[in-house]
């Protein structure tokens, strides 16, 4: 009978892995928080640690004179708690269920049994009984052994040894019979005595029955015939032990690792960690841990495990270590842990940490927005797009984020995420890349913007260190709120013969400039090559996260040079079958994520909990709605020459003449608050310049095509 599945009964007991950004918020307690609070930030799972080895501590912080007190302390070398972890905190909470799960289980099923059960002791009790009864007679006839060497005196022809095998045998059956005869006598008047005494009652004689009878079943039942049906059909797997790991990787066809003895646990050896067993080795010397982490479908083979179930990962400690994590069951069949960002009362901050994915071991993995830009990266099918929109979920419940995002894969990936989006594109056309292009160029005028105003908040003592604060983008009228531009298939718009390198040399400048002035630029790809993603961009982005990629080339593209061979690699992974699953570098140590995908509905009331918390506005949509109070097309007009006007002393002139209107206007924003009226930007030439602008025959018309449609809505 093997062991029911692992649950975990709610989010708030599920282990939670906080892969911190720095943070100054004091969180709520994890086990009193309310969903009408931010998600907490808990503590830091407390696994079970492991000893360095013999080496003196090499520290910055240890004074060169170190005291016997200080070696003592345990401030140089990490001590292991009197306590396992898993009898503390959450974790004796979950233990505690879990066995109470199993044991609830357990009887249930074999209690709606209990008549089949019923009927095979009824079947084997008295085959039982006789097979006991014969093999007591047998014993008391010292039969055993004796009777082939008698045998074997008879077909020799050698009485006189017969002769004395049989005396022999006849000795000890009589002392047997006697003693059979006595055991006999003596149980029936110990019945006999405790019945008479009372000693004895009723229910206790049915017991001892009962109990005799099951031993009697269980004797007479058939070897392959157990009475009881197993609780699970799957293959048994309850704990990883030191002979599976070493026969594991000596069975991966390394030459340096053939023998047992060739690998060496770091202690405390195999250990429990979450819903699972860790196992921390050192591979034999000069074999990296990159050449175990490729041989994942070896290790599973040996292990006689799925896939999902068995996870390596590089130690901590040097390119030789590997921590290999085996769950209790396969990931795919542990259920998808609750997203406390999918609660009627969520609300998140761009400020703050949030959770957007899981790793191997169900515990949350969170993130900020603020003073990040982020790169996901993988091959089609490996579950890029639902990764962004684990990090666009995390703004769009912040009512103060402003989110734009242009998707060149056609297929409307966000568009679901275009009623809360200040610009929203999809599709592959001029237009399209145009758009892209231009929010781009917006961002950066809008991080020139912001650059002065930081600098005047400073010198009012507002920004301390000269980085957009929280007060400052709650404040009304700073102009300072968080912006998150998401390019999903970035290849696409990088790639373009028109607008491709403006739009990369804008995005690599963004992303150097817009981290400290609350814009975060996520960029979505599947060709990481310096063509399609330069690598200027790349250096600029901190957080990664590599899904399924084909090779080492790609892996390092998104992850940077060197991250394969320290085995930071998502080679591991396969699309479709292990779509979301990725590994995430930028936060305090690489790490394997899964990042939440929630299904239409949960998706839907999501973004309609956004939209509640904007009021429906769209955030970053002010200029257009004060421009919206005016005709703006009127006022293009009458701030254009005989045959159009460009944006940049189009829109200097809006917030000369109108400053209540359009406030700080720049040609960027101008250009796509007209596109998005219809004005196609073109080249116009002015005073022998020819520049991106509008011309006035194509606002003109659009009036007139307004107006028309108008007078025909009135009639």
């Amino acid at each position: 009978m093997s062991e029911a599945p692992t649950v975990w009964p709610d989010d708030d007991d599920r282990p939670k892995l906080h892969l911190v950004i720095p943070s100054t918020r004091a969180h709520p307690d994890p086990d009193t928080a309310t969903d009408a609070e931010t998600r907490p930030v808990g503590p830091v799972i407390e696994g079970v640690p492991v000893d360095i080895d013999d080496r003196p501590a090499e520290r910055l912080d240890v004074p060169l004179t170190t005291a016997w007190a200080d070696v003592t302390s345990g401030n140089v070398r990490p001590r292991t708690p009197i306590i396992p972890a898993w009898l503390r905190g959450s974790q004796r909470r979950q233990v505690a269920r879990a066995i109470g799960n199993l044991a609830g289980y357990t009887l249930a099923f074999h209690a709606t049994r209990s008549p089949k059960y019923a009927a095979k002791v009824a079947v084997y009790a008295p085959v039982g009984a006789v097979r006991v009864v014969g093999r007591l007679l047998h014993w008391a006839t010292a039969e055993e052994g004796n009777w082939r060497l008698r045998q074997n005196a008879a077909t020799t022809n050698d009485a006189h040894t017969w002769q004395a095998l049989n005396r022999t045998r006849s000795r000890e059956a009589r002392g047997r019979w006697w003693a059979l005869a006595a055991g006999v006598v003596a149980a029936i008047v110990g019945l006999f005595v405790l019945r008479g005494t009372g000693f004895v009652t009723p229910p206790m004689a049915w017991a001892a029955l009962a109990a005799l009878v099951l031993v009697l079943a269980r004797v007479g039942r058939p070897a392959d015939r157990p009475i009881t049906d197993r609780v699970a059909n799957g293959p048994r797997f309850t704990k990883l032990t030191a002979e599976m790991v070493r026969a594991a990787f000596t069975s991966l066809g390394f030459s340096v690792m053939k023998e047992p003895g060739s690998i060496s646990f770091v202690h405390p050896g195999i250990h429990r960690d979450g819903p699972g067993w860790l196992a921390r080795v050192n591979l034999p010397a000069g074999l990296e841990a990159v050449k175990v982490l490729e041989r994942r479908g070896a290790l599973s083979s040996a292990l006689r495990l799925p896939v999902d179930q068995v996870w390596p990962s590089p130690g901590p400690e040097h390119a030789g270590q590997v921590d290999l994590w085996v769950g209790y069951q396969p990931s795919s069949k542990m259920g998808k842990p609750r997203w406390g960002l999918d609660s009627p009362t969520a609300r998140t901050s761009y400020f703050e940490l949030e959770e957007f994915g899981t790793d191997e071991r169900q515990r949350a993995v969170c993130t900020q927005l603020a003073f990040q830009n982020f790169l996901i990266g993988g091959r089609p099918g490996s579950g890029k797009s639902f990764a962004g929109r684990a990090i666009v979920t995390i703004g769009m419940l912040d009512p103060t984020v402003e989110i734009k995002i242009v998707e060149y894969k056609g297929t409307g990936d966000f568009l679901d995420l275009a009623p809360i989006c200040s610009t929203y594109a999809c599709g592959l056309s001029d237009e399209d890349f145009a758009t892209g292009l231009a929010i781009l160029n917006w961002g950066l005028a809008e991080a020139e913007r912001r650059g002065k105003r930081i600098k005047e908040a400073y010198l009012r003592g507002e920004a301390p260190e000269r980085k957009v604060t929280p007060e400052l983008a709650r404040k009304p009228g700073s102009g300072l709120h968080p912006i998150l531009i998401v390019i999903d298939e970035a290849h696409e718009l990088f790639g373009d013969s028109v607008v491709g390198a403006d739009a990369a040399s804008a995005a690599e400048r963004l992303a150097k400039r817009g981290r400290a002035l609350g814009i975060t630029l996520v960029i979505i790809t599947q060709i990481p090559d310096k063509d399609s993603l330069p690598t200027g961009i790349t250096r600029n982005i901190g957080i990664r996260w590599c899904l399924a990629v084909p090779d080492q080339v790609a892996n390092d593209m998104i992850l940077g040079t060197g991250a394969y061979k320290r085995g930071i690699t998502g080679t591991v992974y396969r699309p479709v079958v292990d779509a979301g699953w990725g590994v995430l570098t930028g936060l305090t140590e690489p790490t394997a994520v899964r990042g939440h995908y929630p299904d239409p509905e949960a998706t839907a009331r999501i973004v309609a909990r956004a939209t509640a918390l904007r009021g429906g506005l769209r955030v970053g949509a002010a200029d257009e709605q004060l421009a919206a109070a005016r005709d703006l097309l009127a006022d293009m007009l009458a701030v254009a020459g005989r045959n159009g006007q460009h944006w940049a002393p189009a829109a200097s002139a809006l917030t000369e003449r109108w400053p209540d209107a359009y406030p700080a206007m720049t040609p960027e924003a101008l250009s796509e608050l007209a596109r998005a009226r219809g004005v196609a930007s073109v080249d116009v030439k002015i005073s022998g310049r020819n520049l991106k602008g509008y011309k006035v025959t194509d606002v003109r018309a659009l009036i007139a095509a307004r107006d028309a449609a108008d007078g025909t809505d009135g009639h």
